[in-house]
C-alpha cells in the first residue's frame, strides 16, 4: 500500500523546535548570587552614620566561664555566649559579654559606657532604656578605649559622649535585627 500525499493545497509544518530553559535558568541564578556575594562582601564590613558591621561568629551556647575564642570586635556583637541573657535593664557593674551577647541574640541592643571618660551618663542612659525596657541593658564597662559603646547582632556603633537622639536611633534601626526576635 503506498502513503498517500496531501493534497496539494494543504500545507504541513514542521513541529516548533523545542526552547530549554536551563540556559536562562543558568544564567539568572548565577546573576542572582553574584548580587547576592557583591552585598554580602560590603555589608560584612559596613560603615556609616550607625557604626561598623562585624562578620557572625555564630550562636554557640557555652556553660558559664568556658573557655571560647576570641571575639572579633570590642565590645563583642555575636559568638560564643551563656544559655541565659542578662536581665534587661540598667546595672550598676560590668555584665559579662557572655551574658550581653544573648541578649543581642534576641534582638535586643547593650549601652555600655566608661564612667571614667563620660561623667552624669548612668541618668541620661536610663531613660533610653526605659524608653526600650524589653529591648536594652545599660551597664558600664571600663575596659571601653571610648565613652559610649552601643551594640546589636554584628553591630557596634561608637560615641564620643552620651547622645540620647543617636543611641535611640540606633535602637529603633537594629532592635530585633538578629538571630531570634522576642517580642518588645
Amino acid at each position: 500500500m503506498s502513503k498517500a500525499s496531501p493534497p496539494a493545497n494543504v500545507k504541513i509544518n514542521p513541529a516548533p523546535p523545542r526552547r530549554t530553559l536551563w540556559p536562562v535558568l543558568l544564567i539568572g541564578s548565577g546573576a542572582l548570587l553574584l548580587v547576592g556575594a557583591t552585598w554580602w562582601a560590603r555589608s560584612a564590613n559596613e560603615t556609616g552614620d550607625l557604626g561598623l558591621t562585624f562578620a557572625n561568629q555564630g550562636q554557640e551556647h557555652i556553660a558559664v566561664g568556658a573557655d571560647h575564642g576570641d571575639y572579633n570586635s570590642f565590645p563583642a556583637t555575636s559568638g560564643w555566649h551563656d544559655r541565659e541573657p542578662q536581665p534587661w535593664g540598667r546595672f550598676a557593674y560590668t555584665v559579662e559579654p557572655e551574658r550581653l551577647i544573648h541578649n543581642l541574640e534576641h534582638g535586643g541592643v547593650v549601652i555600655q559606657y566608661n564612667p571614667a571618660l563620660v561623667q552624669g551618663a548612668e541618668t541620661r542612659l536610663e531613660n533610653v532604656q526605659r524608653r526600650f525596657p524589653n529591648k536594652t541593658v545599660v551597664a558600664p564597662n571600663a575596659a571601653l578605649k571610648v565613652p559610649v559603646a552601643v551594640t546589636a547582632w554584628r553591630r557596634l556603633y561608637t560615641l564620643d559622649g552620651v547622645d540620647e537622639t543617636r543611641i535611640v536611633a540606633f535602637v529603633e534601626r537594629y532592635k530585633n535585627r538578629a538571630p531570634e526576635r522576642f517580642p518588645d
